[in-house]
């Protein structure tokens, strides 16, 4: 009698990404830095503020973007150089609306997206 019907019932598929590709994704940045980076906004006519930003892994930006609450993604990614929030959610809300829109420009930059994103990424050479 052939065997070559039968199936293996206790085979188990090993679905984990393979550490060498892992250690890839990690090598090429696809990963949430822990380092916050400097960054900075115009308030005026050659008025400008410097502090840091901290990266967003996707899961907690994806909760902040669905909030919609423009105050809650500036808290989470505006901070000093010890990636410590430089203001609370209620201090971001009182901001002026260009102001927040400036930073939330920011967070979408740090986050990957438009086009200042795709301008940083290319001018570190990851585009």
């Amino acid at each position: 009698m052939s065997k070559t019907n039968e199936t293996n019932t206790s085979a188990v598929t090993d679905t984990a990404v393979p550490k060498p590709l892992l250690n890839a994704f990690k090598d090429l940045g696809m990963f949430a830095s822990p380092d916050v980076r400097p960054d900075t906004i115009e308030l005026g006519t050659g008025v400008t503020a410097e502090f840091y930003v901290r990266e967003l892994p996707d899961a907690e930006f994806r909760k902040l973007w669905a909030d919609g609450d423009r105050a809650k993604l500036i808290a989470a990614t505006i901070c000093d150089a010890d990636g410590k929030p430089i203001m609370s959610v209620e201090d971001a809300a009182r901001l002026k609306p260009p102001i927040a829109a400036k930073f939330q420009d920011v967070a979408l930059k740090h986050a990957g997206f438009g086009d200042k994103a795709a301008a940083a990424a290319e001018q570190a050479g990851n585009a």
